[in-house]
């Protein structure tokens, strides 16, 4: 992919408690890090490793410190997806392949962070670069270069109850999805942008980032039922996970009591009350995915 884009890093996902939402994704079947927390700031997260990207759940722990804005996003839009972050694997060549590109100031910025382990503390280090994006919330998007991956990436963190794999999917509502297509095929190439009518998919290396206009939501999600009204746009949705069964997946949620959905697309979908205001979806590759 261009500008050494090579992946997926992680999804980010706004939550109210973070000890319920530890919680509520163990019961899940899901395999949680022990805690982090940002240095200097108030907030802290639990992470769900995979082999190659992760799922952060980020909460404040201490509204006293500063929260990048946690709190007036968690105000504003409540629980749920907040973003994701793009892998690179040279950081300093991708600003300057943004830049030289022409989609906006990029800047790469050094940041660490504490991991309470029992043994005790680890401070992952990693580089961070942001631009402006587009189709995405405020802060919606990044891109991540780990520089201490060893620390993060225990395998027996890697290991799953309900047989999770990596993130396979996230769908964002935005107002119109041809409007970004510009954007997308210079940030990550033409022969990995597809437009669908109005709706257009972008491959970042086994992520699929759906965009798709309220009006056409039915067709991703037939039989959606969702109380209220959405946040404003661009309102990051969903997120769809890959599983090695749906068989296994669904008996271990189905023992655990969760309440779960049948898609005809052959997804299993949580509501967002049991997955911290995520329409989480598991998915078993080969039936919907796709090379």
């Amino acid at each position: 992919m261009p500008h050494n884009i090579v992946g997926l890093d992680h999804t980010l996902v706004g939550v109210a408690d973070l000890e319920k939402a530890k919680s509520d994704y163990q019961k899940l079947g899901f395999t949680l890090t022990p805690r982090g927390s940002h240095i200097g700031w108030g907030t802290a997260n639990y992470c769900i490793m995979f082999p190659d990207d992760y799922v952060e759940l980020l909460g404040i722990v201490d509204a006293s410190k500063e929260t990048n804005g946690l709190d007036q996003k968690l105000a504003e839009r409540g629980e749920g997806m907040l973003g994701i972050a793009f892998s690179s694997d040279n950081p300093e060549g991708t600003v300057t392949s943004l830049n030289e590109a022409g989609l906006g100031e990029a800047k790469l910025y050094d940041l660490k962070r504490k991991l309470e382990l029992e043994e005790g503390d680890v401070i992952p280090e990693f580089k961070l670069i942001r631009y402006p994006y587009q189709g995405m919330p405020l802060g919606g998007l990044f891109i991540c270069h780990h520089l201490t991956p060893e620390l993060i990436r225990r395998p027996e963190w890697q290991i799953h109850p309900n047989g999770a794999l990596y993130v396979q999917s996230v769908v964002v509502l935005v107002e119109d999805p041809v409007a970004l297509q510009e954007h997308y095929i210079e940030l990550c190439g033409a022969i990995n942008v597809t437009m669908t009518d109005h709706t257009m998919s972008v491959r970042i290396g086994r992520l699929n980032l759906i965009f798709v206009a309220e009006k056409d939501i039915d067709l991703l999600f037939p039989g959606l039922f969702v109380e209220g009204d959405w946040p404003s746009f661009p309102h990051i949705l969903s997120m769809g996970i890959a599983v090695a069964s749906r068989a296994n997946t669904a008996a271990y949620l189905k023992q655990a009591g969760i309440e779960i959905q049948d898609i005809s697309n052959g997804a299993l979908r949580v509501q967002p009350k049991d997955a911290s205001g995520v329409i989480l979806e598991f998915i078993e590759p080969h039936v919907v995915d796709t090379p």
